[in-house]
This record gives structure tokens, C-alpha cells and sequence, in this order.
């Protein structure tokens, strides 16, 4: 198939857009939108849908499927626009002065453009290393939709000895980001009259012991490992939703609230909820019970996002940076799919267009001049792979 005149990456950004891709809707018409824009350029497809084969991470591959080349990775998803103040239709592309408005232009459907952009320079290289674009569902739910892709080619014969994830980095090299846990914790009390609270459970007390343990392990952070990379350079952690309780005079029975925690290398998640839920068990549930058996506490998981080390290949990094012309690589707080690629053995970084404050706004907006230096910075790597 011949490919027609090439779209330009503002083209490109428009059609993509245009789907309203919330991660609680189907993605299969925007993955067929790409499947079918790839073809002409030699792309080969495979999915990987979810269990109800309502959403899948696409996986495109130019050039031999052999070890080595580069992978340029990021998310269909976007968040919603309910409830935001939105001046025009957030699914229609609009260009005002250097920028452009839509939902997902900067988080991160911006990016998914520019990797389409680069597809003319792609298709001219005679590549001896394999160009891969690895779109994923679900990222803003916590990450859970790449894993099965990252998984798999981690371990296939064409692992990459690069992966670019095009999270909003206005363009600078990252090469570490804090890991994390997001979850609930639902207290189950007893209910009664106010004016006997001995007799019950009051489930926002616990909640409030819960929480106040939860501020301990935070200050205790504060002392704990740290990476001058980040900002903060500590781990943190923090409540930062809470529902409870039904009436003014009644003892409350039930109270959720959501956790959030962010590590840097150094500091174990999953010893750091152990802690929590075992003042839960040990200190908290026992007094609850006495009263009755059915009061407790449950905690939900809801995500976990590896963190991103420094690859440690000090020539990968320096080839990066020349290609960026920058002169050191930073580090951020919040979390990408970035993890999960290092966690399948494919060294990784976060470098895309656009800047992490216009995400998830309304009116989400981002520099045409940031998409171009995208595209011209994709196309350098692709050069690589000649």
C-alpha cells in the first residue's frame, strides 16, 4: 500500500482527539484509526485487549523483529471533561495563536501524534533495528492496561534497547520517577444513637486513627531515603479523599477513605502498607471487635506503579542528550508507564511534549513549537536504527 500525502502532526493530533477516549469508554475505534493509518508505512499490529475485549494496547512494529531499535510508548486514554468549563467542544481541535485545545493534546494524545508524524522518516530509513509504537488503555487509572504488553515484549526476540515513554516533559529527558500505591481503605462500624458511643463503633474515629498513622509514616519519610532528582526528594504519602457517616447524632458505620504514596528508589511500598494495615489489624480492629464481629477494616489496592531508576548507561544517557542538545537529565514526582517497561528489562526514559501543568485541564492546550521538536527528536532516534 502506498501511502498517501503525509498529515501533519497537527492533522494527525486532530483525528486522534476526536475520540473521546475516557477511560471508562471503549477504545477499538481510535486502535483501528491507527491500525489503519500505520499500514501504508509498513506497520504491523498486534493486540492486546482486556478480558471484555472492549480496549486494547496496540503494539506497531516497523522493520525486522529483531533485539534491539527503539520503542516510543504512551497512552489512548484521556480523563474526562464533565464537570470542567470548557469554552468549546473538547473533542474538536482548535488552534489559537501557537497552540492547540483539545482533550488529551498535552496528556497524551500529542505525543501518539508526533510517533504518527515520524512515520514518513520511518518508512524512508532502511532500518536494521525495529521501530516499535506501544499505545496502551488505561493509564489514567493507575497504569493497569501496559502491563501484558511491556510483559511480553520484554521478553520477546525484538526487545528494544530503548523505551521512550512521551509523558508531558516539555521535552526534557527523565530518567527517574518516583514509584507508587493508590487504594481505599473502607472502616466498618456499628451504628447507635450519639448519645451512647461506648455501645458502637464509630467508623470516622477509626478512620481518624487510621489516617493519623498514615501522617506518622509520612513525617517518618521525611528521614527516609531520598533522591536529589526529585521534588520532594523523600517519599511521600498522604490521604486525599474521605466519606463518612450519615447524620449529626448518629454513630457513623461506615467512613472510606484514598490513600496515595510515592517512593523513591530505597523505600518498599509494599512494607510501607504493611505497616498501615498491620496498626490496622493489630491496634484498631481488636477494640472494634469486642463490640461485634462484623466491624473491621479492608483495604482495596487499587494500582501499583513501579518507580523508574536511572538506567545506569551512562552512554545511552549521553546520546540522548545530544540528540536533545541538553546537558543533564531531571527527575519527577509523579508516576508513568515508564515502570512497568524497566520492570520487563527494556531500559527506559520519559521525554514527550508538553508540560505536566496543562494536563487534565479544561481548555488542555500545548505549543505547535513543542510537537515539532517532538517529531524532529523522534525522527533522530529513528536515524539510529538505520
Amino acid at each position: 500500500m502506498t501511502p498517501s500525502a503525509p498529515l501533519s502532526v497537527t492533522d494527525h493530533l486532530a483525528r486522534l482527539v476526536a475520540f473521546p477516549t475516557v477511560s471508562a469508554a471503549s477504545n477499538l475505534e481510535m486502535a483501528a484509526a491507527i491500525e489503519a493509518a500505520v499500514a501504508p508505512y509498513g506497520g504491523r499490529c498486534r493486540r492486546f485487549a482486556n478480558a471484555e475485549r472492549t480496549k486494547t494496547n496496540l503494539l506497531v512494529t516497523f522493520g525486522p523483529e529483531v533485539p534491539g531499535g527503539v520503542l516510543f510508548s504512551g497512552h489512548m486514554d484521556v480523563v474526562p471533561c464533565a464537570g470542567q468549563d470548557w469554552t468549546a467542544d473538547p473533542w474538536t481541535l482548535r488552534h489559537v495563536g501557537p497552540r492547540v485545545i483539545g482533550r488529551g493534546v498535552t496528556d497524551m494524545k500529542g505525543f501518539l501524534a508526533c510517533c504518527l508524524a515520524a512515520m514518513p522518516a520511518i518508512a524512508a530509513a532502511p532500518l536494521t533495528k525495529p521501530v516499535h509504537f506501544a499505545f496502551s488503555y488505561d493509564e489514567e487509572v493507575g497504569c493497569t492496561g501496559v502491563p501484558p504488553m511491556a510483559d511480553w515484549i520484554g521478553a520477546s526476540a525484538m526487545r528494544p534497547r530503548l523505551a521512550v515513554i512521551g509523558e508531558p516533559s516539555n521535552m526534557d529527558l527523565i530518567t527517574a520517577h518516583k514509584g507508587g500505591m493508590i487504594g481505599w481503605a473502607h472502616v466498618k462500624g456499628v451504628p447507635g444513637h450519639s448519645s451512647q458511643p461506648d455501645k458502637y463503633v464509630n467508623a470516622v474515629m477509626v478512620a481518624a486513627e487510621l489516617v493519623a498513622e498514615i501522617n506518622r509514616i509520612r513525617d517518618d519519610m521525611k528521614t527516609g531515603p531520598q533522591l536529589d532528582l526529585f521534588d520532594p526528594p523523600f517519599s511521600t504519602i498522604q490521604v486525599n479523599q474521605i466519606n463518612g457517616g450519615l447524620h449529626g447524632n448518629i454513630v457513623a458505620e461506615d467512613c472510606a477513605f484514598f490513600w496515595e504514596m510515592r517512593v523513591v528508589p530505597g523505600t518498599d511500598d509494599r512494607a510501607v502498607f504493611d505497616r498501615f494495615a498491620r496498626y490496622a489489624s493489630d491496634v484498631l480492629e481488636p477494640a472494634m471487635k469486642r463490640v461485634s464481629e462484623t466491624a473491621g477494616i479492608r483495604f482495596d489496592v487499587m494500582a501499583r506503579i513501579p518507580l523508574l531508576a536511572p538506567t545506569g548507561d551512562a552512554a545511552l544517557e549521553a546520546e540522548l542528550l545530544t540528540l536533545l542538545d541538553q546537558s543533564a537529565p531531571r527527575g519527577v514526582s509523579y508516576g508513568t508507564e515508564a515502570g512497568h517497561f524497566a520492570v520487563a528489562g527494556i531500559p527506559a526514559v520519559v521525554c514527550g511534549p508538553g508540560d505536566i501543568a496543562d494536563a487534565h485541564q479544561p481548555d488542555e492546550s500545548i505549543a505547535v513549537s513543542q510537537l515539532d521538536a517532538c517529531v524532529t527528536f523522534l525522527e533522530r532516534l529513528v536515524a539510529t536504527c538505520r
